[in-house]
């Protein structure tokens, strides 16, 4: 492959990683083989002092192992001998018989920090691209190349599985206070500061400092490890329920490994992986990485459209959506103004944005300080007043046609003509909102998800006269927040709650046929959502939910009647969490079946959990059917993205749709044909899976 080039100047030696035809140097197999080839050569040498390993890459040191070689391996026994020759090939770094040193000034990660792990020094950069992890849980495996190992051996055991399991990425400030590299310094400085620390290893008594400042293991680590591991496993569990093998393999692999020879310690390490990228959780977290990677680069129109500059924003609206939203882009340093009708609404908007910048304190994101200059970006309003020189407003009022309407008045007569206007909706049709707009081409809906700092997605929806100028602008502006942008088609409910709804609908459906909060909650909870459908709703808000599910009803019709219970909870104000009364009775942190709704169950039946789950998840999947028969998103894996970034749909399953593709199309289509004659025409199967039922066809080709 000749991606590497080797020069060797003054005893010094560097090793220049440029993978040809690449943004980026993975380490692929046959990269490996080259590399393997190149140590071999070296390991006989008497003209060599010290080894750099270097990227020619801009921002990139290595980026991992190839993701598509790990997806390819189906033999458990095959992955094995493949991990083990890579164990094996970084070892050879190891025994080189002069100092290693690895150059970072970009991502390493993965098996890139794996080979930097088996030099024998580390040097990064305070380039904002330099980010050092080992991320490979999230694909459903773990460190394969000896990274298990070698990283608690340089940090200490609790440090390395708190960093393995939550696939936890550093900058190079951070990684040097762990101890994981010897020096990080400012960009510039770099070459200056790399022939310093050459000087220094190459001087004994320097280099002994150097070592002596390595990180030393605690009492605890030493003596009882297994309390490490013991509160390693109930945080995982509690955080996974255990359907992610993955984080469990890491903590069974480091007990197991305790005490044992390097070379056994490596070759348990290659089992475990060999064993994890196999499973079907391995692939789906991999399918799903791929499909996340394509949203990130997708520019959705045409590549020589430029997005506009946004340097101010504005929020109209000062509810908990208003205030998140506020909370965003100040985080990003934009100048952002808050509008509301009273002082008293701002006041209360100003609590979530607090409570969001104290919960980044307290995880040492960002200190008192830096929140305050953050804070600083943020001003507010009861009027128009400074409206005239925004770059975008976002609306974030309540959700009515009219109310919304009447803010576009406003704005169009205080904002400049290019000035985009962007409704934070969840349901109602932007073409419709758009109508009576002097400028429709610069409206657009953004829709964004609760709680605005925690949930990645934003929905991008386009109305008829939208231009892919504003498109282009509001999806960057997405993106620079650190949310996934997925732009969607123009319809009510749009994607997600389209979906959603008749879900949480037909849960309602299940209780009041006698069915119990707490066992659909947990059957649910059981298949691997994030909460329980009575739970959610009543996160959101009943008021909020039964608005979306109102206008769903009127848009798609029968299939999409609301459930009874949910009009009866509201008219004795039963609202959910905001005044602590809904399906659950919430008190603090506690909470308990409301007794009042019992009186709404018009049967006493007991759902085994297969019902349960059919019922719920079989409605979404074919409502997603009939979004993609219409067009509403352009594939399954685009879809799948966004059920699981703004409903938290479980990963491990890879989507909704792989998960329908798992179980089989005929099957679906048989089940839904059952759950039709049994409970009525809501559960018709869409017209797309009696078609590929038919054809023996799946959601995701080949």
């Amino acid at each position: 492959m000749n991606a590497f080039n080797l020069q060797v100047e003054n005893k010094i030696a560097t090793l220049m990683f440029d993978m040809p035809d690449s943004n980026v140097n993975i380490l692929s197999i046959s990269v490996m083989r080259e590399l393997e080839t190149i140590l071999d050569e070296l390991k006989n040498s008497k003209d060599i002092d010290v080894l750099l390993f270097k990227s020619a890459k801009k921002d990139i040191f290595i980026a991992g192992a190839d993701i598509s070689e790990i997806k390819a391996l189906s033999d458990e026994q095959v992955a094995y001998e493949v991990v083990r020759k890579g164990q094996t090939i970084l070892s050879k770094i190891r025994i080189l018989p002069f100092h290693t040193i690895a150059v970072i000034d970009g991502a390493c990660l993965g098996g890139g920090f794996e080979l930097a792990l088996k030099c024998d020094y580390r040097i990064t950069t305070e380039n904002p691209s330099t980010k050092i992890g080992l991320p490979e849980v999230n694909l459903g495996v773990l460190p394969g190349f000896g990274g298990t190992q070698s990283l608690k051996n340089l940090i200490g055991k609790q440090k390395s599985l708190e960093l393995i399991l939550g696939s936890k990425l550093i900058n190079g400030q951070k990684a040097q206070k762990l101890k994981m590299v010897d020096s990080c310094v400012p960009v510039g400085y770099l070459d200056f500061k790399l022939q310093s620390l050459i000087k220094s290893i190459m001087n004994p008594s320097e280099k002994e400092k150097i070592d002596a400042r390595r990180y030393k293991s605690n009492l605890i680590e030493r003596f009882a490890p297994s309390i490490i591991y013991s509160i390693a496993q109930k945080t995982v569990m509690k955080k996974t329920k255990g359907k992610y093998p993955a984080a469990l393999e890491v903590i069974k692999l480091f007990r197991e490994t305790d005490k044992l020879p390097v070379n056994e310690a490596l070759s348990l390490e290659a089992y475990a992986f060999a064993r994890l990228c196999v499973t079907d959780v391995s692939k789906n977290l991999i399918s799903l990485f791929y499909a996340s990677e394509q949203l990130k680069h997708d520019s959705f129109v045409s590549k020589d459209i430029n997005a506009l500059p946004i340097h101010s924003l504005s929020v109209v609206g000062s509810g908990i959506m208003g205030g998140g939203i506020v909370w965003l882009f100040s985080n990003i340093n934009k100048a952002v103004r808050l509008k509301a009708r009273t002082y008293d609404s701002i006041a209360a908007s100003f609590k979530p944005i607090s409570a969001a910048y104290k919960s980044v304190i307290k995880r040492k994101r960002l200190t008192p300080k830096q929140v305050e200059l953050k804070m600083g970006h943020i001003s507010y309003t009861t009027d128009y007043n400074g409206f005239k020189n925004i770059d975008i407003v976002l609306e974030a009022v309540v959700e009515s046609r009219e109310t919304k309407q009447a803010v576009y008045n406003d704005l169009e007569e205080v904002v400049r003509d290019n000035c985009i206007i962007a409704s934070n909706t969840s349901s109602l049709s932007i073409s419709m909102l758009a109508e009576g707009m002097k400028n429709p081409e610069r409206f657009i809906g953004m829709h964004f998800f609760n709680p605005v700092p925690r949930m990645p997605l934003v929905e991008v929806i386009a109305g008829e006269k939208t231009s892919d100028e504003t498109i282009a602008t509001v999806v960057k502006l997405a993106r620079d927040a650190g949310k996934t942008a997925i732009v969607v088609g123009d319809c009510a409910g749009f994607l997600v709650n389209r979906i959603l709804l008749p879900y949480i609908n037909e849960c309602a459906r299940l209780y009041e046929e006698g069915g119990s909060i707490e066992n659909i909650d947990k059957n649910i909870e059981d298949f691997g959502m994030p909460m329980g459908p009575f739970t959610l709703a009543d996160e959101v808000g009943l008021d909020v939910g039964y608005k979306v599910s109102k206008v769903l009803e009127d848009a798609y019709g029968e299939r999409m009647t609301v459930a009874p219970i949910l009009q009866k909870m509201l008219d004795i104000k039963l609202l959910g969490k905001k005044n602590k009364r809904g399906f659950y009775i919430h008190e603090g942190k506690n909470q308990s079946v409301n007794p009042e709704l019992k009186t709404f169950q018009f049967h006493n039946k007991t759902f085994i959990k297969a019902e349960i789950v059919d019922r719920a998840i079989l409605m979404m999947v074919n409502e997603a059917a009939r979004c993609l028969e219409e067009g509403i998103i352009k594939d399954a894996s685009s879809l799948d993205m966004a059920m699981i970034m703004g409903t938290g749909f479980p990963p491990f399953r890879g989507g909704l749709l792989k998960y329908a593709d798992s179980i089989g199309i005929e099957k679906v289509h048989l089940t839904l044909l059952h759950l039709e004659e049994k409970y009525g025409s809501r559960f018709a199967p869409a017209q797309l899976i009696c078609t590929m039922a038919e054809k023996k066809e799946y959601f995701y080709k080949g």
